[in-house]
């Protein structure tokens, strides 16, 4: 991981300046809140810990979770000590939901979102698994190291259907052989998009000093997303 500024995590959150946040949507977009099931339905604006995502994300920090574990911790111990004057400023780990675990959360707040027209449609999405341990890996995987192709194609043919491999012949065979399997199959998934007639425009309160490097960091680069990687966007600040 290269070496990144997160000096504005060791100050206390100040969110007093009020902005607006203006999201001009440049691809469908599917903003799924939380852990969702078999169906990934959209939100009709992304919530703040979406936002913090953005944000993250434009700061480039592309920070692991066992990283972001590590920086938690320590934002735990320092904010208890802030604390003790004012509860206001104790963190709160806000990773429940999903595996994403934001770091910038205290630093802004959402006022009001103003919401385009909208329109909406549903759509297959590649969704990536990995099971080390069960023979739906290597059914959905659609590769194979080419070394094991004419291996593959001598194992056991199942009784019931000669034309796939017997199952526990598979299990076996990609189990003594898992490092040719990629890590990852997929499943094809229903998830719902929105594609928007118009601009986002989200009033937020925010701390001065986040507001002053992400400004910075738009003013080179201004490349985001919302939802999924293909979410792309274009950020703009308005200064009430």
């Amino acid at each position: 991981m290269k070496n990144l500024d997160l000096s504005i995590l060791a100050k206390i959150p100040e969110p007093n300046l009020e902005v607006i946040l203006e999201i001009e949507p440049l691809a469908p977009l599917s903003m799924v809140s939380e852990l969702p099931g078999s169906y990934y339905k959209t939100l009709k604006s992304p919530d703040k810990k979406m936002l913090c995502g953005l944000f993250e994300n434009i700061l480039g920090w592309h920070i692991s979770l066992a990283h972001r574990k590590e920086i938690i911790k320590e934002l735990t111990f320092r904010r208890k000590k802030q604390s003790k004057k004012n509860p206001y400023l104790e963190f709160h780990d806000r990773t429940k939901g999903s595996t994403y675990s934001p770091l910038l959360m205290d630093y802004f707040d959402i006022a009001l979102p103003v919401i385009p027209a909208l329109g909406f449609y549903d759509d297959l999405w590649s969704k990536a698994y990995r099971r080390a341990d069960a023979i739906v890996h290597p059914k959905g995987t659609f590769n194979i190291s080419y070394e094991m192709i004419p291996l593959k194609r001598e194992l056991k043919r199942s009784e019931k259907n000669p034309k796939q491999i017997d199952d526990s012949t598979l299990e076996k065979f990609f189990k003594d052989n898992i490092a040719q399997f990629p890590q990852f199959y997929s499943t094809p998934t229903m998830r719902e998009y929105v594609f928007a007639k118009g601009n986002y425009e989200i009033q937020i309160i925010i701390d001065h000093d986040l507001y002053k490097l992400l400004k910075e960091q738009l003013s080179f680069e201004n490349l985001g997303y919302l939802g999924t990687s293909e979410g792309w966007i274009d950020l703009k600040f308005r200064e009430l």
